[in-house]
């Protein structure tokens, strides 16, 4: 017969709990807007910000064809972004209205082009501009990038142009200059609808 081994001391039960993850304010708040309807576009425009906002369109558009309203401020923006919302703006049934506020400067001047409604706070300025190009490369490949860069503007201007009603040689020559408007000067001139 073995030796008998001696038993193990018993061992403590420790409780344990379980604390849910934390979401942060902002993300609650964000997915709180998005069930209203509701998406906040601020700060830098870029690749980022634009397919999320564009992932956003999307599955509102999936959820039903009530409006989707969209509050727009950016003072900074890239182009191909910029028009890849609006792009996703045109490719959903549902109409997309556009609130303005603080500053909208340059490509983001698109998002609110390409809406069905665009509206804008009393305060709100509004800066008509063709962002800076720069590139690098080969010489075969700086004369696609321009080419490219090219095709972008003209869309830019085709988007203005068809929500103000100017014609394409002024919003090119107020896109060129970096025309200024406050949001009275920009419902004259045809970019916003109404102001709040």
């Amino acid at each position: 017969m073995p030796p008998a081994q001696p038993a193990e001391p018993p061992r403590p039960i420790l409780p344990s709990w379980y604390e849910p993850v934390s979401v942060s304010v902002e993300r609650e708040l964000a997915d709180r807007l998005l069930a209203e309807r509701v998406i906040l576009v601020g700060g830098r425009l870029d690749d980022g910000l634009a397919e999320h906002v564009a992932a956003q369109l999307l599955l509102l558009d999936a959820g039903g064809n009530e409006p989707v309203t969209i509050h727009l401020s950016s003072t900074e923006s890239d182009l191909d972004a910029a028009l890849s919302v609006a792009a996703a703006i045109d490719l959903i049934g549902a109409p997309v209205h556009v609130v303005a506020r603080g500053t909208v400067r340059g490509p983001a001047i698109a998002v609110l082009a390409a809406a069905a409604q665009r509206q804008a706070h009393k305060h709100t300025m509004f800066v008509l501009s063709v962002p800076p190009f720069t590139a690098n490369g080969t010489a075969d490949e700086l004369a696609a990038l321009a080419a490219q860069h090219e095709r972008e503007l003209t869309r830019l201007r085709d988007l203005v142009t068809q929500a103000t009603g100017r014609t394409p040689d002024e919003v090119t020559e107020d896109l060129t200059t970096g025309r200024v408007l406050s949001a009275e000067d920009a419902r004259t001139y045809g970019l916003i609808t109404d102001l709040l």
